[in-house]
């Protein structure tokens, strides 16, 4: 019983644990303001490099980006994945995720 429980704790220990996905809105501040998905996190797209590399270094963490038009996500998706980022999903316009049924809200005090 006792090598089991080892080779339990062993087998956990080398478990690696998947990062959550991370929602990037790429807009400006005030578009952002007047909406955005409920977890998103402000980066516009003039300044993704240094905002992703501080706040998420994991190149491997799922980043799901998304602007006005596609225009904006499509170019950070290049610059992230120019800097060597796995997981980065461009879905485009806010108007397609909310269509797919993404709630949205706004936010006043930014």
């Amino acid at each position: 019983m006792k090598n089991g429980i080892i080779a339990l704790l062993l087998g956990l220990s080398s478990l690696s644990w998947a990062a959550a996905p991370v929602w990037i809105d790429v807009r400006s501040t005030e578009e952002y303001r007047q909406e955005h998905l409920p977890d998103a996190v402000l980066i516009p797209h003039t300044r993704i490099a240094r905002g992703v590399t501080e706040l998420y270094p994991d190149r491997d963490t799922p980043l799901n980006l998304y602007c006005r038009s596609g225009h904006r996500s499509r170019l950070a998706r290049e610059a992230l994945q120019a800097l060597g980022y796995r997981n980065v999903t461009d879905h485009g316009p806010l108007d397609s995720l909310k269509a797919a049924g993404l709630e949205t809200r706004r936010s006043d005090g930014l």
